[in-house]
């Protein structure tokens, strides 16, 4: 099975990062300003974009710090059934290393080339509201067509 697969630095220690992932304030801020959240392991975290659908995701485990892996259980038929881990390793005090990971696409799709794009532009944005407090979530990403 075909996987998304990313890596970013950001100059934020791992505890910013980590609940920018996992608490709905923090995921707001990069990925949708229209999340329901909590950060609980077997809790449902509802993500929608208005007329470009939605997913929901249950948190399968939380790590503090280190890792954030979620299930998506609704939402594009794509990704029912994916996975979708933030592995986060703070290499120096105040440096954080991202490896993402979206697992267990059926094939390589072309929406699964456009979410690996998207997927990009939210990371982006994730290092920018860990750096500087402001990330570019939906509606406010970029569009890339």
């Amino acid at each position: 099975m075909p996987d998304i697969l990313h890596r970013v630095g950001i100059s934020a220690p791992a505890e910013n990062v980590f609940r920018a992932l996992s608490e709905e304030k923090g995921l707001a801020g990069w990925w949708t300003v229209n999340v329901r959240a909590e950060p609980k392991v077997g809790s449902v975290a509802q993500f929608r974009f208005d007329e470009h659908g939605f997913n929901d995701m249950k948190i399968v485990e939380l790590v503090p710090n280190r890792l954030v892996r979620w299930k998506c259980v609704d939402g594009a038929d794509e990704w029912i059934g994916t996975e979708v881990s933030f592995d986060l390793n703070e290499k120096t005090k105040g440096s954080t290393t991202v490896l993402f990971a979206q697992r267990g696409w059926k094939e390589p799709v072309e929406f699964m080339h456009y979410c690996s794009t998207k997927w990009a532009t939210y990371l982006l944005s994730l290092k920018k509201l860990c750096e500087v407090g402001e990330g570019k979530p939906y509606p406010h990403d970029i569009d890339i067509g």
